[in-house]
């Protein structure tokens, strides 16, 4: 396997090359010219600049360089470097950079980073270069409220297609990003919405309020917990239903509770599951999983609530916010789910989905 904790960008010649975060060497020529193509860039903006405001904006861009070939190189993606000399990925270069520099927030600094990389990815007459584009002159003008308001609303769209015993961890780490809905106001929302990062939904129809769509989407999670001494004698009569139902070769059902007495589905939505299940050739077992849903009940709207603000008690907040008489009006655009997939990423410390992924809304 190859060990990429150690390795050389370009020919080293000379004594002068730079080290990257303690593991990365790079040539000190490959990094002069990828830090001249930067400041040429921004060569127009430094004129504008007092002195000790340029010497300032010089070393953030040499911090911004050194991110960039870290990531590149932790993908294993640096041929990635040559397209810096594209005048197409120039142009959203100069608006990165220029973002990159007014903004002092670290973690915003960092998305800014993701993008442009993901720019570098995508051709540049393809739809994703457009989105990728968009998102490049949004995100600088995030900050802690806008960018957890984007991340919540992306909730209401994605599914967390995940085994129902990592669904609470889930659930539990999104903390950053739920203790800010508090914070949000009206002000945030206006903005999002200018900014073009949602859609209005015309006529009569809204949203479905959340607890609507979580108990919906996730309806073989939020239910009640069913006892061990039901599912034993229905598996007496239908052994069938302990069928290996996945590609981990386990069965539908996990066991929980003091001394395991109670038992929960594995997965977390029915028509996920059923899809699955016919692709396997399974589609027999669906009646039997409809029958034994009859024994656990799906939560009420008030039982789900209290559930999550067991868990933290800001979700009685997320619930206030996204089933704001304004918010129900509004859906996220393309860009909008590009952004919010990537805060809800990072907060997670997840890799983030691409946008022909964000585009399908089950798939997170």
């Amino acid at each position: 396997m190859k060990d990429i904790r150690k390795q050389n960008i370009g020919i080293i010649n000379n004594s002068n090359a730079i080290i990257i975060n303690g593991d990365v060497t790079i040539d000190n020529q490959v990094f002069q010219d990828i830090k001249n193509t930067f400041f040429e860039i921004l060569r127009g903006h430094f004129e504008k600049y007092s002195v000790i405001a340029v010497k300032k904006a010089k070393c953030e861009i040499e911090k911004c360089i050194k991110c960039i070939l870290e990531k590149l190189l932790k993908e294993q993606q640096l041929c990635l470097i040559k397209k810096f000399q594209s005048i197409s990925i120039q142009v959203v270069l100069h608006d990165a950079l220029v973002g990159y520099l007014s903004v002092e927030d670290e973690v915003i600094k960092d998305f800014i980073i993701d993008t442009l990389i993901d720019r570098l990815k995508v051709q540049n007459s393809s739809s994703e270069c457009s989105i990728i584009n968009e998102a490049i002159k949004i995100i600088p003008n995030l900050n802690t409220s806008t960018s957890s308001l984007i991340a919540l609303m992306n909730l209401r769209h994605q599914i967390v297609d995940n085994f129902s015993f990592m669904l609470e961890v889930y659930f539990h780490n999104l903390a950053p990003i739920v203790n800010n809905a508090c914070n949000i106001n009206n002000t945030d929302i206006e903005y999002l919405i200018q900014s073009g990062c949602t859609h209005t939904i015309n006529g009569i129809y809204n949203i479905e309020s959340f607890e609507n769509h979580l108990l919906k989407q996730y309806d073989l999670f939020f239910r009640h917990k069913g006892d061990k001494e039901i599912l034993d004698k229905f598996k007496l009569i239908h052994p069938q239903i302990m069928n290996k139902v996945n590609n981990l070769g386990t069965s539908m059902f996990c066991l929980n509770g003091h001394e395991q007495r109670y038992w929960q589905f594995c997965d977390v939505n029915s028509s996920l599951f059923y899809n699955r299940l016919k692709s396997r050739r399974q589609e027999y077992l669906i009646p039997l999983i409809e029958e034994l849903k009859e024994n656990t009940p799906l939560f009420t709207v008030t039982e789900l609530r209290n559930y999550l603000c067991n868990i933290n008690n800001n979700w009685n907040n997320v619930f206030s916010l996204l089933n704001n008489k304004k918010l129900l009006k509004e859906g996220l655009s393309i860009v909008g789910l590009y952004i919010g997939s990537k805060v809800i990423s990072k907060c997670l410390h997840n890799s983030s989905l691409s946008i022909s992924e964000i585009s399908n809304p089950i798939s997170l």
